[in-house]
């Protein structure tokens, strides 16, 4: 895998015709062209993985996974272009069967037809890799296909995110990883577990899919925005400022954005990329986000307080309350006081059993019970509580 480079160029392409196979893969190539071309880092005899978003069995319509003809014509292209095995392959979030997610889209029949493999990065066999200058990582298992790949094409989804508020090329990657260590990543920190990751599974392009993507309640519950964009780049921090740019969020709200520059994995100044293609201006189309005023919940018996919490414990507790709600499940919720964020002190009347919810409030735990985690995983979270429950 190659190096991050200096240059950060970034192509913006729209792709109005999202559903036909050639059209994408026109649109594609157009994007690609656009940077320089697939042959300046393709070369006769590679072997290549393409690496989508499949967190869960689902359509691609919902917004909640790639789009199956992108992954096609990413494909399609290095194989004109001489590759000699192409890999389509992802791990499952937590608790989702890929093979299961692999017929879901569609990927099964599309790679048989186009003779190319489907992996399981869950089945893989793994090698030990040392993560250099690693902040939160210092070595972590990787799938020794993953590591013995020539290139490596990411295909990420534009999202909203339940801990970030957008999810993109770099948090991608974390679909290389083992299950366990998914959920250590939030004990650990996620975002710099994640920007640790990148460190030794950097990729060498990245195609954010911005053909269908996710608002709100995302990565998986949230609503389909049809934008019909590919945004396309190198540098996948630099792919990502961009179309978190696109969704109206600003890339410096994103830690892992942020903390990726500074370990000089990419470029997140805007003034600093050069932006190819359609201009960016024309096409900001902000996503809604899960913003809520946590009072509001006081008169159904749900007491939060919060004070100066990273985005990570408040994306969370927005998203858990938001789900519940949409199903109609508050009650879970009844009869807790959930803590969470930069204390300076315990909140001054306690009305219901004590949380305390991620590692800022650590030195808070023998006070109440205790979540840790940077943050802790939702699922985690409504695990424990209906444990305390």
């Amino acid at each position: 895998m190659n190096l991050p480079i200096a240059n950060s160029t970034v192509s913006i392409v729209k792709c109005e015709s999202i559903h036909d196979s050639h059209r994408v893969k026109k649109s594609l190539e157009k994007a690609l062209d656009l940077i320089g071309g697939i042959e300046t880092f393709i070369c006769r005899g590679d072997t290549v993985i393409v690496k989508p978003n499949l967190i869960k069995p689902a359509h691609y319509k919902t917004g909640t996974i790639t789009n199956p003809f992108l992954v096609e014509a990413a494909c399609r292209i290095v194989k004109e272009k001489g590759a000699k095995k192409v890999i389509v392959a992802d791990g499952a979030a937590v608790g989702y069967d890929t093979e299961k997610a692999f017929d879901e889209a569609g990927l099964r029949e599309i790679t048989k037809k186009i003779d190319v493999e489907l992996f399981d990065f869950k089945k893989a066999e793994r090698i030990g890799v040392p993560v250099p200058y690693g902040r939160v990582l210092h070595r972590i298992k990787l799938p020794r296909v993953f590591l013995e790949a020539d290139i490596v094409i990411n295909i990420p989804v534009m999202k909203t995110h339940d801990v970030f508020p957008a999810t993109l090329g770099i948090k991608n990657i974390k679909g290389v990883i083992r299950e366990e260590d998914k959920k250590r990543f939030h004990k650990w920190g996620l975002s710099r577990a994640i920007v640790d990751l990148n460190k030794v599974a950097f990729p060498d392009l990245t195609i954010v899919d911005g053909t269908v993507g996710m608002e709100g309640l995302g990565p998986t519950h949230g609503e389909p925005v049809n934008l019909g964009v590919i945004v396309v780049s190198r540098d996948v921090v630099a792919a990502d400022t961009v179309a978190s740019t696109i969704m109206g969020i600003d890339p410096s709200e994103i830690e892992y954005i942020k903390l990726a520059e500074k370990e000089g994995l990419g470029c997140a100044d805007l003034s600093r990329i050069e932006v190819v293609g359609e201009r960016l201006e024309n096409l900001i189309r902000p996503f809604k986000r899960v913003k809520l005023d946590f009072k509001k919940y006081e008169d159904k018996g749900i007491f939060i307080h919060e004070r100066g919490a990273c985005s990570g414990c408040r994306h969370n507790m927005e998203s858990i309350i938001t789900s519940l709600e949409k199903k109609g499940e508050l009650e879970y919720l009844k009869g807790f006081h959930i803590v969470f964020g930069q204390l300076s002190k315990m909140p001054e009347r306690v009305r219901g059993k004590l949380v305390f919810i991620g590692l800022c409030t650590r030195e808070y735990k023998n006070k109440g019970y205790y979540i840790p985690g940077c943050p802790p995983h939702p699922e985690d979270i409504m695990n424990e509580l209906k444990k305390i429950k």
